[in-house]
């Protein structure tokens, strides 16, 4: 699914480079889980935004089922990133005022799923980890803050 060969990534820094990632090789499945883990200023958001499409590599390859991920357009690179990626950031980046099923259901949006399915798929996988009664505490942390309701 994922297949990085020889990636190199480097920066200028005034006279000087930085040489952030030094020949990365690594590959994912399908379906896998990895996480990625170092000591901070050792590349590992260089890597994520390369993996992301939203950097490119210096030198070595990346691969996306099949695909050579090298000068993709903008549109190109988001339609990649909505159907083979998922990220998890350590900010979470939730979206404050919608409920846990929204923001579980969100990347279904932008692939087109109908709000049911969404919505059923959402609740599935928050009932899955335990978080269901989740979306109540997110409604009522919504009313809350709203004193016009």
């Amino acid at each position: 699914m994922i297949e990085i060969k020889d990636l190199h990534k480097s920066y200028s820094t005034g006279n000087n480079s930085l040489h952030v990632l030094k020949g990365i090789n690594f590959s994912v499945k399908e379906g896998e889980l990895v996480s990625i883990m170092g000591s901070s200023g050792s590349g590992k958001s260089t890597l994520l935004n390369i993996l992301g499409m939203l950097d490119e590599a210096d030198q070595g390859s990346y691969t996306l089922d099949g695909v050579p991920i090298k000068n993709l357009n903008e549109k190109l690179a988001a339609q990649y990133r909505n159907k083979f990626l998922g990220f998890i950031f350590q900010s979470f980046n939730l979206i404050n005022y919608k409920n846990a099923i929204d923001n579980v259901a969100l990347p279904l949006y932008y692939q087109k799923v109908g709000r049911k399915e969404r919505d059923e798929r959402a609740m599935h996988y928050l009932e899955k980890v335990g978080l269901a009664d989740w979306q109540i505490i997110c409604l009522i942390s919504y009313l809350v803050v709203r004193n016009n309701v």
